[in-house]
């Protein structure tokens, strides 16, 4: 079982599981046990060599040294270790010094059972039984095999337990672990899934009050449809109506996106920060000309200018119109004496750079505090910029020589 990542919540620790896992993932605890080891081996062949001369006893002062060094790999490979230790254990029994590699074999066994698999553990009993058993067999000893099993078993089953102890621990802090994670992301699913229903509640009223409102707008606009025999005023009647019936297409499309579907629910990565909706229902380039003639007929000149090649898909265009949409409404409503309105759509490989000036001035202090206040102006540039900033974009505005000028830039999808 995978342990629980940083930064996530975990089961608390005492001081010997921080020291135990410490020690069990440590360089530092790895080459202890290495040198220790060592040290020990040492002190054995000095007492074997002041008992008298051992045959060959510079190789197994180098098998013994191997041996030792092969411990540094028990963590990643056990069963190779307990293998390659139980064979040379038996090896310095049948034909050198005797039991001088048997502590080897043990650290070697609490390896294998404290970070080795099931069958790792079945493979490793026989053969360390093996390396004990034979070779008293084939070297004939006089006295019974029980008597010199014994002391072997004993140390043995002591390993185990130590081994079955410290890997149940570890396993329970990891199924702890495992279990604060899996509560924690139910919190959150629970807290995506009450913010998708107080969205749905919040577009179901939106689409009540501002729709109702609009609806009436466009009835009242027909009736007075031809009715004044002034051309100019039909004309802004006609607008007006225009321009509503567009709003609540748009109010209707927000409430859409806003509601939950089944298709959607449970599945996080079909819409969220960072991704582009694929969806072509909304305004898209061919648009824009309506939303600028729509401008030139407050009285304001607006000049369009584009270069590079439009990138693919309807997404781009749509995030473009939006914000060339947001960038004329704040000129007619906070730039006064603006006469001239220049955007400029510059597309490159992977960007495309939405550029809007005018030569207005900004609003007053105390009208910009009335602007923003309930029932004024809104959030429309904050919302903008946390939307572009969820596909990677950024947006800026301020004044500039002679106005005022918003930046945009998009990137795209592939670039992405």
């Amino acid at each position: 079982m995978a342990a629980a990542s940083p930064g996530t919540a975990r089961v608390p620790r005492t001081l010997i599981d921080r020291l135990a896992g410490w020690w069990r993932t440590s360089a530092l605890g790895l080459w202890a046990v290495v040198v220790g080891m060592g040290l020990f081996e040492l002190v054995l062949l000095t007492q074997q060599l002041a008992g008298g001369p051992v045959p060959g006893a510079r190789l197994w002062a180098g098998l013994s040294g191997l041996t030792v060094l092969a411990l540094l790999g028990r963590r990643r490979w056990p069963l190779a270790v307990l293998i390659l230790t139980a064979l040379a254990s038996a090896a310095a029994e049948l034909w050198g010094p005797g039991a001088i590699l048997n502590l080897p074999v043990l650290i070697a066994l609490y390896s294998l059972f404290v970070s080795g698999g099931a069958p790792q553990r079945l493979v490793g009993v026989p053969v360390l039984l093996a390396g004990w058993i034979l070779p008293p067999v084939l070297r004939g000893v006089p006295y019974p095999l029980t008597a010199r099993l014994t002391p072997y078993i004993f140390f043995a089953l002591a390993v185990l337990t130590a081994a079955a102890i410290s890997r149940a621990r570890r396993e329970a802090l990891e199924h702890g672990d495992a279990q604060l994670a899996a509560q924690a992301a139910e919190h959150r699913l629970t807290a995506q899934r009450d913010a998708a229903r107080r969205q749905a509640r919040v577009a179901g009223e939106l689409h009540d009050s501002v729709g109702h409102d609009l609806t009436a707008i466009i009835a009242l606009s027909e009736g007075l449809a031809g009715a004044t025999g002034r051309q100019d005023v039909d004309e802004a009647i006609e607008l007006i109506n225009s321009l509503a019936r567009d709003g609540l297409a748009d109010t209707r499309r927000a409430v859409d996106a806003l509601r939950p579907t089944p298709s959607a629910e449970g599945d996080d990565t079909a819409a969220g920060p960072g991704r582009l909706s694929s969806r072509a229902d909304g305004p898209d380039w061919d648009d824009l000309s309506g939303l600028l003639d729509t401008t030139r007929r407050t009285g304001v000149a607006v000049a369009l200018t584009e270069t590079g090649q439009r990138p693919e898909g309807a997404a781009i265009g749509t995030l473009a119109y939006t914000v060339v949409r947001e960038a004329l409404t704040n000129v007619m409503r906070h730039a006064q004496g603006a006469t001239r309105i220049v955007i400029s759509l510059d597309h490159t490989a992977g960007l495309t750079r939405v550029t809007v000036s005018d030569d207005g001035r900004a609003a007053p202090a105390g009208q910009a505090e009335a602007a923003a206040a309930p029932g004024g102006a809104g959030h429309g540039i904050a919302h903008l910029a946390e939307v572009l900033s969820e596909v990677g974009g950024t947006l800026s505005a301020g004044p500039a020589p002679g106005g005022w000028r918003l930046q945009a830039r998009i990137p795209h999808p592939e670039a992405a």
